[in-house]
């Protein structure tokens, strides 16, 4: 007592901070035995091996019993801190299914409790049993659901068809599991709500799994197209789409397939893999919004219903669209200024109008441009990949900005990638009329080497001040590397 019991404290204490330090959870386990379990323990001791308290005494079985209650406090915390029923924070943890740690706590401390019951107060266990054998039968009867969602919960852990994490289908409801407790599975919905099936309910029906065994899950989607649009032409634009979207799985490849024949349109099916089910909502929002701008880009002709009539005087067209309206906007850009009147009308027979959304690529860095775009409107992100393969920002594009610029060199790649910030309207001149304006107009080819020229600066210089960084950062990290040593 004189010697050991404080030498145990002061290691507790010391074994506490260097946890502290570290952040090391086992730092509140320390701290509790030193401070909650250590002095009932040392009265305990004083009192019956110093003073002869008669162990029949109400004094020392009211401190032996406050001894083993800091006891099971303190294991209890031990067992908190070792196991873990979510993802492991500490590589010394073991994972167990939350029901048994559950179950592994109540056996702890209905032990801990028996104990007590027998050796310090002196009860006989024997009669408790038997009252509890005579009782248990009825608790049986008045509590088979209970025991039916417990015995259903053991079976789930046993057979695991689902661990916390996974996505599952259980009827019509879907959801995340977020927890198994010995009564019912708790499931969060992509809608963040929470939905709480009781174990015995599981047992009975089908539970579909997304994410067991294989963690893609396809997703299939309708669209339909006039007979006038040609399905070769469908199956490539939708593609496109398809593979343009974060978190849509190029391998297996998207499939566009023709599955119906109505009487006034063809309706196809979209199938792509997703990994991140939890993302199937926003990944389905982001590929319907961009086919949206791909068919008005391709005029696709997306048909009404069949009984529904419209009748129209003339089709609806884009003011923006008629030659008179692309003349009138070559002629006032400064770009094409200089340009002659029959160069300015056979520039506007081979120039489109077109629509691009949020987050889409007008041109990529490393294919080759298919035109010449000038911004009529909305916002477009120059940017380039460093040597470290990370996205570096050139410059933002507005209105009478133009791009695409490497058309004029047909056998070179884009040196950047365009992504729209802002949805932007563009025209669009084809690579035919730029060999055109290159043939007849020498100076203004002069002009756009130029202008390649100074933009390949801006490249260079983003690439160049993002390798400075990444030295930098590399030298910051050896040199507090070396300090840490030192």
């Amino acid at each position: 007592m004189i010697v050991v019991l404080p030498l145990l404290v002061i290691l507790l204490g010391e074994l506490t901070e260097r946890c502290k330090r570290h952040r090391n959870p086992l730092a509140k386990v320390f701290n509790t035995t030193r401070n909650l379990l250590l002095p009932p323990l040392a009265l305990w001791l004083v009192m019956d091996n110093f003073f002869y308290v008669p162990r029949e005494s109400i004094a020392l079985r009211v401190v032996g019993s406050l001894f083993w209650i800091a006891f099971i406090y303190t294991f209890l915390l031990l067992l908190n801190t070792l196991l873990a029923t979510n993802k492991k924070q500490q590589l010394w943890q073991f994972h167990i299914p939350n029901l048994l740690f559950q179950l592994l706590r109540a056996i702890v401390m209905m032990s801990v409790f028996g104990y007590v019951l027998s050796e310090v107060w002196g009860v006989d266990l024997t009669k408790v049993v038997g009252a509890l054998g005579i009782g248990s039968l009825v608790m049986a009867l008045a509590l088979q659901d209970t025991l039916s969602n417990l015995v259903s919960g053991f079976l789930l852990i046993i057979e695991s068809p689902f661990k916390v994490g996974d996505w599952i289908q259980v009827d019509n409801l879907q959801g995340e599991v977020i927890e198994i407790n010995w009564r019912a599975v708790r499931l969060k919905t992509i809608d963040r709500d929470i939905i709480i099936i009781p174990n015995g309910k599981l047992g009975k029906e089908n539970i579909c799994n997304f994410t067991l065994l294989d963690p893609l899950h396809a997703i299939r989607l309708r669209m339909s197209f006039s007979y006038e649009d040609h399905p070769d032409l469908v199956r490539q634009t939708l593609l496109a789409v398809a593979l343009s979207v974060d978190g849509i799985c190029p391998q297996p490849l998207p499939q566009v397939d023709p599955q119906v024949y109505k009487n006034t349109y063809i309706e196809y099916e979209i199938r792509f893999f997703i990994t991140n089910y939890s993302q199937s909502e926003e990944i389905t929002d982001i590929f319907w919004t961009r086919a949206y701008y791909a068919i008005r880009r391709h005029h696709f002709h997306v048909p009404f219903a069949d009984k529904m009539e419209i009748k129209l005087e003339s089709p609806p067209v884009n003011p923006n669209s008629t030659p008179e309206r692309l003349t009138e906007i070559l002629r006032s850009l400064p770009l094409f200024a200089r340009l002659d009147h029959p160069t300015i009308q056979y520039l506007t027979q081979h120039t489109t109008v077109e629509l691009f959304g949020i987050k889409e690529l007008i041109v990529a860095a490393g294919v080759f441009d298919k035109a010449f775009y000038v911004l009529l409107s909305g916002q477009v992100l120059l940017s380039v990949d460093d040597q470290a393969g990370q996205k570096q920002e050139i410059s933002y594009l507005s209105e009478g900005d133009f791009l695409g610029e490497m058309v004029f060199l047909p056998t070179e790649l884009s040196l950047v990638s365009a992504t729209v910030t802002q949805t932007v309207t563009v025209i669009s001149i084809a690579p035919a009329a730029i060999v055109h304006l290159i043939q007849h107009h020498p100076k203004f080819a002069i002009e756009m080497s130029q202008f390649i020229d100074e933009r390949r600066k801006l490249i260079d210089i983003a690439k160049h001040s993002a390798l400075n960084f990444v030295e930098s950062k590399e030298i910051t990290e050896v040199s507090r590397y070396g300090n840490s040593d030192s």
